[in-house]
């Protein structure tokens, strides 16, 4: 909400600046977002008189007009048709930037010096206005300044409200926090109704039928307006406040609704199809067109403002297209109600309207206040628009509603603020809130919170508002006193910390994607370790293309990969861990994975060093540590992974089983799924269950002695089939020499001539030690020699020698 500063001194002045005045706002709880000087693109444009005006020697559609401007005239030269004597204009001189950012400067034009512009009204972002200059009329000051001269300058105050302060939406409503916060008098306005003619009594008739909904309804009949433009102090109020005007009657509406808080709505009471107002639910009511001309579907508990039968208004939303006041209106009906807050915000919301009105009473008006309000448009209407008020205010009120007394215990406060607060400052306070104050006995207070203030409902409300005025800086800084105890993370919590870690000590970068996935994601990545799983829908998802719970981590990652190669990344890195859901058997589930992705290039290592593909092997080197890491490297196995089914690579690609049960995957999407996300490359992903690689993980470090014994190295090399996993060997030879065998090590391989077609040659290193002593060159031969003859006698492989 945008508040003029001037308005507001209308009702109090605290004698402070602008920026005190935000900041001690913004420490009571009402937070100035900013402080606008409003008139400041204005600058250096003043209010000129046209003293002479003849044709440009070279140019029959321009004019150039001598202009007065203070004790000095300026000759310029312009375009528009009515540059005519006599009139006041507003004047750029040389050097002023205009609200559009053109800057003006003297300047020849068709041999004619201009010392600078005259504007029209849409230059001066004013007005739509083009056609001609913008006259000021004859009370214009010539060479003031325009902005000063239009009212338009001004300092207006930002504010941002809290959903409980609807009482400060409202100029007079931050008056009355102001004069609270400095305990200075507010200016109080006596508002006078002039009346006569026919009672509005005998004229109106109003009804309640839905009081849950509507708690007061109050209206006036005005006749013999005259619609028109509303004066330029109206217009500017409203243009500071960012309303845009629309005309005398509709301008007042929410001139005094920016004033007082309370939302109005005129009728042109001569289009109301009978002479009554109905509040009731929408019921049978299927559609209503509002005043923007669209038809709005209701819902049968929506609340409508209605003649009996036929509706005129979406109650405390929006007015029907069918009473709107137009230049033909003669007659007013004026509204002034109180709606119940969850009622409007409903509608509203569902409608996806929301309007100032709605704004104020979605947050709740002053219910006393309605009346007042009321009275306060009626007088203005009749000012401006040159109306008669009929007597008296037509009312239903049913159940007029009282605040309610609340017992404050003095003593209660110093124990809740740590700070002695007197019984005189207590009843001090409140009552410079409005509230009335009486005596409960030696120790009680006994609070009415005024009818404005329905946020304050507790004793405890009642303490917030006394620290909030006497000043939150009297609250000492004091820790609170706590019973420490003894306490830390679960062994699974330390381990899932470490991995973030360890991952982003591996060039990963985390990502933090949602638990929501879609249907289609769903089908492709259907997770790991679980058969069949279902996924579990959300009855109310947030993006309707993503209803259900994720059945995987991968989705998410490679949605990040693809926004990041969007934005012109070229290498993309990184890992996330995280729930995944799903039903079995009818009982909901969830579990933790640890994902990563891979895709594009490799880091840069130098000038010399290029930047090749990220491949299988950094996937699997990145896993492989991080398994090793866990200390479950050595009972992992691997295998080829090939479902048709699968959204991986049926042969770029390997599934991990510790005891047969599968843990995890590592490998490349498969073109299909690649080309479904649009990659143009390749993408490595893995994921696998946290839970059972954690489950695995040893329960304690078992540390050896390191050897004082040298290791003895041999090589190994075996052609075989060009599908057989070369991690066989490595096994094979692990379990033959638990004693002896120290490591086995894959570093080689190679297909070509003269391997034959179809088969591959592996190259292995084998390292041999002994715990107790040397071995010999002759034991390790033996040895070795036994190893191969073994080996070839269980594995499918031809010994190279």
């Amino acid at each position: 909400m945008k508040v003029p500063l001037s308005w507001l001194r209308e009702f109090v002045d605290p004698g402070a600046s602008a920026a005190e005045l935000a900041e001690r706002l913004t420490m009571a709880g009402v937070e100035i977002e900013s402080v606008q000087e409003r008139g400041r693109e204005l600058d250096g444009i003043i209010v000129g008189e046209i003293v002479a005006a003849e044709r440009h020697p070279n140019a029959d559609r321009l004019t150039v007009c001598a202009v007065r401007v203070g004790d000095e005239t300026r000759r310029v030269v312009c375009g528009a048709p009515n540059a005519r004597p006599g009139i006041r204009v507003a004047y750029a001189q040389p050097g002023t930037v205009l609200p559009d950012g053109r800057r003006i400067e003297a300047a020849e034009v068709r041999g004619v010096l201009s010392a600078g512009m005259l504007c029209s009204a849409k230059e001066l972002g004013l007005g739509d206005d083009a056609a001609g200059l913008m006259e000021l009329g004859e009370t214009a000051g010539v060479g003031r300044a325009l902005a000063v001269d239009l009212g338009i300058a001004d300092t207006v105050l930002d504010v941002s409200i809290t959903p409980n302060r609807g009482d400060c939406l409202s100029v007079l409503g931050l008056a009355r926090e102001i004069a609270a916060l400095y305990d200075v008098r507010r200016r109080r306005r006596t508002i006078r109704v002039r009346e006569s003619g026919a009672p509005a009594a005998s004229l109106i008739a109003v009804r309640i039928d839905a009081p849950d909904g509507c708690a007061r309804y109050s209206a006036r009949y005005i006749a013999g307006v005259r619609v028109a433009p509303s004066p330029a102090w109206l217009r500017q109020r409203l243009l500071a406040a960012d309303l845009r005007p629309i005309n005398n009657i509709v301008d007042v509406t929410n001139y005094v609704m920016l004033e007082r808080g309370q939302p109005l709505h005129a009728f042109d009471y001569d289009r109301l199809p009978h002479p009554q107002i109905v509040v009731r639910r929408a019921a049978s009511d299927r559609v209503a067109r509002t005043l923007d001309d669209k038809e709005r579907d209701l819902d049968p508990d929506d609340l409508l403002i209605t003649t009996g039968a036929e509706p005129v208004a979406i109650a405390g939303v929006m007015g029907g297209a069918n009473s709107e006041v137009s230049a033909e209106t003669r007659n007013i009906l004026l509204e002034s109600a109180w709606f119940e807050p969850s009622t409007i915000r409903r509608t509203a919301r569902r409608l996806g309207l929301r309007s100032e009105a709605s704004y104020r009473f979605e947050r709740g008006v002053d219910i006393a206040g309605v009346v007042p309000a009321l009275d306060r448009a009626a007088a203005l209407i009749a000012e401006l628009g040159g109306g008669t008020v009929a007597p008296g205010v037509v009312e239903a009120y049913p159940r007029p509603r009282h605040a309610p007394e609340i017992d404050l215990r003095v003593s209660r406060i110093e124990f809740l603020l740590g700070v002695p607060v007197t019984r005189r400052e207590a009843s001090n306070a409140l009552r410079r809130l409005g509230a009335t104050v009486a005596t409960g006995g030696r120790k009680i207070l006994r609070v009415t919170p005024p009818s404005f203030r329905h946020d304050l409902e507790r004793e405890i409300d009642l303490i917030e508002e006394i620290i909030r005025l006497i000043g939150y800086e009297r609250v000492p800084t004091t820790l609170p006193a706590v019973e420490t105890r003894a306490g830390g993370r679960t062994p699974n919590q330390a381990w899932e910390s470490e991995l973030r870690h360890f991952l982003a000590a591996q060039g990963l970068h985390e990502m933090i994607t949602w638990s929501f996935a879609s249907t289609r994601s769903n089908q492709i990545f259907r997770g790991i370790g679980v058969a069949n799983p279902q996924p579990v829908r959300v009855l109310n998802p947030i993006v309707m293309d993503e209803p259900e719970m994720r059945l995987s981590l991968c989705p998410g990652l490679v949605q990040a990969v693809r926004t990041n190669l969007n934005h012109g990344e070229d290498s993309v890195a990184g890992f996330s861990i995280g729930k995944v859901f799903w039903h079995r058997d009818g009982t909901p589930e969830e579990a933790r994975r640890v994902a990563g992705v891979l895709c594009g290039k490799r880091p840069e290592l130098g000038l010399a060093a290029g930047r090749a593909a990220i491949d299988f092997l950094d996937a699997k080197g990145i896993v492989e540590a991080t398994l090793a890491r866990l200390r479950v490297l050595n009972r992992v196995r691997w295998q080829r992974l090939g479902q048709p089914s699968d959204p991986f690579h049926p042969g770029k690609s390997a599934q991990a089983t510790i005891d047969g049960r599968a843990v995890g995957v590592v490998g490349a999407l498969h073109p299909n799924v690649e080309a479904e996300f649009g990659f143009e490359q390749p993408c490595w992903l893995f994921e696998f269950d946290l839970d059972q690689l954690l489950h695995y993980v040893p329960p304690r470090s078992i540390f050896q002695e390191l050897s004082r014994f040298p290791a003895v190295v041999r090589d190994l090399a075996v052609v075989t089939d060009v599908d057989f996993a070369s991690d066989e060997v490595s096994r094979f030879v692990s379990e033959w020499g638990k004693q002896v065998v120290e490591r086995v090590v894959l570093f080689d391989q190679y297909t070509g001539a003269p391997i034959p077609a179809g088969k591959k040659n592996l190259a292995y290193s084998i390292a041999y030690r002994a715990r107790e002593r040397t071995l010999t060159d002759e034991e390790v031969n033996q040895l070795h020699r036994q190893l191969l003859e073994d080996l070839s006698a269980a594995l499918p492989v031809e010994l190279r020698r």
